[in-house]
């Protein structure tokens, strides 16, 4: 698929999916985890439905940066994500992941409830000129202060707007008992995040960025440029 170009560090590991029959899906979709003028690393994901786990992936995946030019021209978007195939997995109901900033020096939880149309919201096709898409990709983006958004995008990058599913502040995670031994930026991530700051640390001074909830009406005014490719449901 496309998408999958435009990863700066894809996670090569497709979800472990239960072998229950009746949690086997109907429905293709796909997976990805991505940021908004930061770099994460993916150290977590699982899926649930019904109560049930239903699939995971340890995480270790990281990806993607940011640039000079985003951070100068204010570029606020979410980038990376390649969505990554969920073989046979049904789709969930609930979600958590967990992802570092190296902004923030701060390994963040995302737990959030999914819609209960999520199946049926997925498998509605678009016509868009000659092509058919769909918005099959679920997307997990987290942002500087810890704002993170769920998003459906389309298969194929063509039928927009990207629906937004939920958002909010997730949680810093304290009950790792890794991090505790080894904390971030001292004994975990640490070249990484000075590469990082010898980056970009000096640009984020003279720019000052969104965090927290400030990203909330940027995002919304970002998807409300984006065109409207939805017009013509494929029945």
């Amino acid at each position: 698929m496309f998408r999958y170009l435009m990863m700066v560090v894809g996670l090569s590991i497709s979800l472990s999916a239960c072998s229950s029959p009746n949690l086997k899906a109907s429905v293709s979709w796909s997976y990805g985890t991505g940021s908004n003028i930061d770099e994460i690393w993916t150290t977590n994901v699982e899926f649930y439905r019904g109560g049930a786990f239903i699939g995971g992936y340890p995480g270790g995946g990281g990806g993607p940066s940011t640039s000079a030019k985003w951070i100068t021209e204010k570029q606020y978007y979410w980038a990376g994500g390649g969505g990554l195939p969920v073989e046979g997995m049904a789709v969930p109901d609930r979600a958590v992941i967990e992802m570092v900033s190296l902004y923030d020096r701060k390994r963040y939880r995302i737990k959030v409830d999914l819609p209960a149309n999520l199946a049926r919201q997925m498998q509605q096709r678009y016509q868009i000129g000659k092509h058919i898409d769909q918005r099959s990709w679920l997307y997990f983006g987290l942002a500087p202060g810890g704002y993170y958004e769920v998003l459906l995008k389309g298969d194929r990058l063509l039928v927009k707007p990207d629906l937004l599913l939920a958002r909010g502040i997730a949680e810093e995670v304290t009950d790792d008992w890794y991090d505790k031994k080894f904390p971030i930026g001292v004994s975990q991530y640490t070249v990484t995040i000075q590469d990082f700051d010898k980056e970009y640390g000096a640009l984020f001074k003279q720019h000052p960025i969104p965090l927290g909830m400030d990203w909330a009406p940027i995002m919304d005014a970002y998807r409300a440029k984006q065109p409207k490719t939805d017009q013509q449901p494929v029945k």
